[in-house]
């Protein structure tokens, strides 16, 4: 029989990537508040109603929700905590998968693309806004000093996908009012309401603790959320006091910050990015 080779295991892990436990980056981003920052990013994202526009031909953004929250999850997860090679190897397949995502408008002619400079600095600023959005509601505390140095850190996040750094926000207060000055872009899309249906109608049967821990956490989102897109998704009155909610869902991450040490955590979320599938175009292009 013919002989069959071994498969070549990937190359080991080189450094600590970009940021290292040491910056601000690490600290944040493996908070439980950066999960619910990550979610508001994402329903701000979707109130772009251009970038709606094109994902809603070339992708199932509104009806693979979960699976478009876990596999953006990934990819933050790789750039952040993943060595240097890795975050590379991550950042081509999202800037080739931004360069084949076009559309052309059968009417007007125009033509979408996803690697719009000004689409791909909101997607970015809103992440790292909401990042800082949840830590602010729900810790870690940070000081100004520290925000600033977060917004500073990801623009190395920002090359990665392409976005050049001089033309984004250098600092919080740059990164709040370049947030509330686009609210002129926004606007409910069909999209937008399919993805958010969950919040402008939560589940309410079920396990009773799980069901109220979920309304909580859902609350506790849209509570990081600027009152104009809360007004767009039509959640800005929820029957629940969005301050009760926040206060509640500050003990909960504080619950889930105890239960888990900060070196636990950093343990498990580089394990996870070092077999991440991007290792495969890294050691693809190790071995070319």
């Amino acid at each position: 029989m013919p002989a069959t080779s071994a498969p070549q295991a990937s190359p080991a892990r080189q450094d600590d990537g970009y940021f290292g436990p040491d910056s601000i980056s690490w600290r944040l981003f493996s908070d439980p508040s950066s999960k619910l920052g990550g979610v508001a990013a994402i329903l701000l994202q979707a109130l772009n109603s251009d970038m709606m526009r094109l994902f809603d031909k070339v992708s199932d953004f509104a009806g693979d929700g979960p699976g478009r929250a876990e596999r953006t999850g990934r990819y933050i997860d790789t750039t952040i905590f993943g060595d240097k090679a890795h975050a590379d190897a991550a950042g081509a397949s999202v800037r080739r998968m931004h360069a084949a995502s076009t559309w052309t408008d059968p009417v007007t002619g125009e033509i979408l693309r996803a690697d719009t400079d000004a689409w791909l600095q909101w997607t970015h600023n809103t992440i790292v806004w909401g990042v800082l959005r949840g830590a602010e509601l729900y810790g870690p505390a940070l000081s100004a000093a520290e925000q600033d140095q977060l917004v500073k850190e990801q623009h190395k996040a920002a090359e990665l996908a392409g976005v050049d750094p001089a033309k984004i926000p250098a600092t919080r207060a740059e990164l709040d009012v370049y947030i509330h000055t686009r609210q002129d872009w926004m606007a409910l899309t069909l999209p937008a309401a399919e993805i958010s249906r969950g919040l402008r109608r939560p589940t309410l049967w079920g396990n009773p603790v799980k069901v109220w821990t979920g309304v909580i956490i859902q609350d506790g989102i849209i509570a990081l959320l600027p009152e104009w897109a809360q007004l767009l998704y039509g959640i800005a009155g929820r029957p629940m006091n969005l301050g009760a909610a926040s206060k509640t869902t500050k003990a909960l991450m504080a619950a889930a910050r105890k239960n888990a040490s900060y070196d636990t955590v950093i343990s498990e979320l580089t394990t996870k990015v070092d077999t991440h599938p991007y290792r495969k175009v890294r050691a693809k292009a190790a071995t070319a």
